[in-house]
């Protein structure tokens, strides 16, 4: 398969697929989120409230953590940190921004957090998933050449992922795969999941899949990985602890009750 397309959309210098598909991924999950939070017993303004202020989180995240992962470039160019349009966004930013400042905020407005971090998981990998269609178009992030049969050749010279001419693996398309993936069994076993699971087994799972995928990304390399494994494995790793913590209360609570004196 060979893709013809660069980073920008409709020849437009400020204007990349990547910006276009991401608009549309944060409209589509925070609709499907707003939809979604009358059962915490949240009205639809204040909803819309929390998808805003974790919009700006999520984005300030997003590019904080990508000007880490690019410091020597930035460090050399620090005017390029304002150059939104040129792109230069991290998931793994967006996701933890968008969640730290959302909690926050829905916390001030009396709504339960964990209820508030389940509601948003499955809209969330929902505009994920849509997001990630730009990278595949655009050819975002580079990455290792292959001669797997659904390898993509991008022939524009602009595009991130351009080789040469030579196939690389589609790593957005394995991300749009892995977020729906998620999603679709997360909508399965919403139900069965107890209040407060759904977070950490989501970004378990999400870290998990694209601690692998990293593996065929060109991205910077810190201590043998790069940024997003290390937060893969990190997220990973405090999901491990939680659930072990929480058989642990478990255990204590099946047992026999102690009798005053």
């Amino acid at each position: 398969m060979t893709i013809s397309y660069g980073p920008y959309a409709f020849d437009s210098p400020f204007i990349m697929w990547v910006g276009l598909f991401t608009i549309a991924g944060i409209l589509v999950g925070g609709i499907l989120f707003a939809c979604a939070m009358p059962r915490q017993g949240a009205s639809r303004r204040t909803s819309f409230r929390l998808v805003l202020i974790a919009v700006f989180g999520g984005l300030v995240g997003a590019r904080l953590f990508h000007i880490l992962d690019y410091l020597d470039f930035f460090t050399g160019a620090p005017f390029h940190i304002f150059y939104l349009w040129e792109g230069g966004y991290s998931l793994w930013g967006g996701v933890l921004g968008g969640l730290t400042v959302g909690l926050w905020k829905a916390g001030r407005e009396g709504l339960e957090r964990l209820p508030v971090a389940d509601t948003a998981m499955l809209p969330g990998l929902i505009g994920f998933a849509i997001g990630r269609v730009g990278g595949v178009i655009g050819g975002d992030p580079p990455a290792t050449g292959s001669s797997l049969p659904w390898a993509i050749v991008y022939d524009h010279p602009d595009s991130f992922a351009f080789a040469g001419g030579a196939a690389v693996h589609p790593v957005a398309l394995y991300e749009v795969l892995l977020s729906l993936t998620i999603a679709l069994c997360l909508l399965r076993r919403a139900k069965r999941l107890p209040e407060g699971a759904a977070m950490p087994l989501v970004l378990a799972a999400w870290g998990a899949g694209r601690f692998a995928i990293a593996f065929v990304r060109l991205d910077p390399v810190t201590f043998g990985l790069q940024q997003a494994q290390w937060v893969g494995l990190i997220a990973v790793v405090i999901v491990a602890l939680w659930v072990w913590c929480s058989r642990l209360r478990a255990r204590g609570g099946d047992g026999p009750t102690a009798r005053s004196p």
